[in-house]
């Protein structure tokens, strides 16, 4: 009886030490998944951080980009504003400029009226002095 005890005991031991080892590789498994899972977190992590660092890069550059364009916009306004002032001026000047080649072309026709008025006057001044020694005799 005591030997069929002690045997069972063995065996119950084995059984043990089996079950032991059993554990001891799902531990080892465990422990593997748990430090995979550490090492996929861990890059996880780090590519979250490049990815936020690289985000607010990207934010940082299209603020900049919004100025740049605010500043464009506002150079354009202005070079619009002044093309706007230089066209309503060169049409005042066109205006001013068709006024005194009228007024220009007035004069002249006044100018040759005069030159012909003194055309005449001069010959007839050339015959007043032609007739002049008849009439002192």
């Amino acid at each position: 009886r005591l030997v069929n005890e002690l045997n069972h005991l063995k065996e119950k031991e084995c059984q043990n030490e089996k079950e032991k080892a059993q554990r001891e590789v799902v531990v080892r498994q465990l422990q593997q998944k748990r430090n995979d899972v550490l090492n996929k977190q861990s890059s996880t992590e780090a590519l979250l951080d490049a990815s936020s660092r690289h985000c607010v890069h990207l934010e940082n550059e299209m603020q900049d980009s919004r100025k740049k364009l605010d500043q464009i916009r506002s150079q354009f306004q202005e070079i619009q504003d002044q093309l706007t002032a230089t066209i309503r001026c060169t049409k005042k000047t066109e205006g001013h400029a068709h006024k005194l080649e009228v007024e220009n072309a007035m004069i002249r026709k006044t100018i040759k009226k005069q030159d012909d008025q003194i055309e005449r006057l001069e010959k007839i001044l050339q015959r007043s002095s032609l007739m002049l020694p008849v009439f002192r005799k």
